[in-house]
């Protein structure tokens, strides 16, 4: 039987602080260049059952969209260790980490999904939403897909529209994946839907300057 910690999920990673806002705190704390990943200290505090210590490294990476982190932190929280086991909390990471394209989460998120309450899993999309709607106003090209995918595959209710327009915007942006995505949605979308998604696409895309926005967002991430 595999121990506990063998469901966490530990990618192979440089020594580097992925998170900017982390980034920024330790730098403050250290400039010595052999500073500790905060994600290799988590690792090493679930291997030494320090969960409670996992769970307090684990939380601001995850707020900063480290999916990786989001995936270890729904674990904890799914099995109560180093914080109450809360369902819906575990859920919300579950899917964020899962739309950052850690693999595995996509079968925590389906099993988190049936302890939940519909209600308070419409709660959790919405926040999910309002999330990753917020990082599309700053310009982050990151959040662009995962809001497609968003969209068109974890809502109840797909809005293949929507989806449309952002793979549509995603791919003008030159995005991975972006311009298939874009093709598979028209297969499946009437000419009148199409006509007004990419009316809409268009004016979004010039109103809002995309171009410069999300340039500027990726300047500041590298």
């Amino acid at each position: 039987m595999p121990c506990a910690n063998s469901f966490f999920y530990a990618p192979l990673r440089k020594n580097t602080l992925r998170a900017a806002g982390f980034f920024a705190l330790m730098a403050l704390q250290t400039a010595s260049a052999s500073a500790e990943d905060p994600y290799q200290a988590a690792m090493r505090a679930v291997k030494a059952n320090d969960f409670a210590q996992a769970v307090t490294l684990f939380e601001p990476l995850a707020q900063s969209d480290d999916h990786d982190a989001q995936y270890n932190l729904a674990i904890l929280l799914k099995s109560g260790k180093g914080r109450p086991q809360h369902f819906t909390q575990a859920l919300e990471w579950a899917w964020l980490s899962q739309l950052g394209g850690v693999e595995r989460a996509q079968s925590l998120s389906e099993e988190l999904a049936a302890l939940v309450p519909p209600a308070q899993r419409d709660e959790c999309l919405e926040k999910i939403g309002t999330h990753l709607e917020a990082r599309l106003a700053r310009g982050e090209s990151g959040a662009v897909m995962q809001y497609v995918t968003y969209k068109s595959e974890i809502l109840p209710k797909p809005d293949y529209q929507s989806a449309y327009v952002w793979s549509l915007i995603g791919a003008a942006l030159d995005l991975q994946d972006a311009a298939q995505m874009r093709d598979q949605f028209a297969e499946d979308l009437d000419p009148k839907t199409i006509a007004t998604a990419q009316d809409t696409a268009r004016a979004m895309f010039q109103e809002q300057n995309m171009t410069a926005l999300f340039r500027s967002q990726d300047d500041v991430d590298s």
